[in-house]
C-alpha cells in the first residue's frame, strides 16, 4: 500500500505541474517536468527512504507545482526595489501601511492571493482598534445609577472613576497589533519571495 500510496503521491504533483507549465513551450515543459522527478528521486535516495511521509516531506520543501512553473517561465516574478520599499513602509506604523499597501499593489513580484493575505495581515489591527471602541462604547452605555450632583468625569470608582488610569487588555492588544501588524505582514511577503526564488534556481538549475 505504502508503495502505491507514494508513487501516486508523486504523479499527482508531477501531473500538476505539467498542468501549471501548459503555457510553456513543450519542450522546456517536459524537460521542467523530468528536472523535477530527478530532483524527488535524488532527494528519496538521500533520505535513504521513500514512505509516505519521507515523500510528503519532499514535496513540500518543493513547494506548490504552480510556483515552480511560474518561476520557470518568461514571466518569472523578480523581487527588486520596489518590493524592499513596501517591506521596509509596512514595518513603520500609521503612515507607513498606507505607503506600503499602495507599493505591495503595485508590485509583480507577488501574486494576488499574496498581497490579498500580506495586506490583510497589516490591517488586523485596524480590525482589533475597531472592537476594541465597540467594547469600550457598549461599556460606557451599561453604567447606569450614576449618584445625582456627581461633577461630570468624576464618577466613583464602582462606576469606573476610580481606575489606576492603566492600559486595560484591550488596549494591551491594540497596542501591540499596532506595532506587530505591519512586520508580521513584511516578513510574510518576504518569504514568499525567497520561497519563489528558491523555486526558480530549482526550475533553471
Amino acid at each position: 500500500m505504502t508503495i502505491v500510496h507514494t508513487d501516486k503521491l508523486v504523479r499527482d504533483y508531477l501531473r500538476r505541474l505539467e498542468r501549471a507549465a501548459a503555457p510553456l513551450a513543450p519542450s522546456r515543459r517536459a524537460e521542467l517536468v523530468a528536472e523535477i522527478r530527478e530532483h524527488i528521486d535524488d532527494a528519496l535516495l538521500t533520505a535513504g527512504a521513500a514512505d509516505e511521509v519521507a515523500v510528503r516531506n519532499v514535496l513540500e520543501r518543493l513547494g506548490p507545482p504552480e510556483e515552480i512553473a511560474a518561476a520557470a517561465g518568461p514571466s518569472q516574478r523578480r523581487s527588486g526595489r520596489l518590493e524592499l520599499a513596501a517591506m521596509i513602509a509596512l514595518a513603520v506604523p500609521f503612515v507607513g501601511w498606507l505607503v506600503g499597501v499602495v507599493l505591495v499593489a503595485a508590485s509583480r513580484a507577488w501574486t494576488g492571493r499574496e498581497k490579498v493575505v500580506g495586506i490583510a495581515i497589516c490591517l488586523v489591527p485596524v480590525f482589533i482598534a475597531g472592537l476594541g471602541f465597540v467594547a469600550v462604547g457598549a461599556e460606557s452605555s451599561a453604567e447606569v445609577g450614576v449618584p445625582v450632583g456627581t461633577a461630570p468625569g468624576t464618577l466613583p470608582e464602582e462606576h469606573g472613576g476610580g481606575g489606576d488610569g492603566g492600559l486595560g487588555p484591550i488596549e494591551l492588544v491594540v497596542v501591540l497589533g499596532t506595532f506587530l501588524g505591519g512586520p508580521l505582514g513584511a516578513v510574510y511577503l518576504g518569504s514568499r519571495l525567497r520561497r519563489t526564488a528558491a523555486a526558480g534556481e530549482l526550475a533553471s538549475a
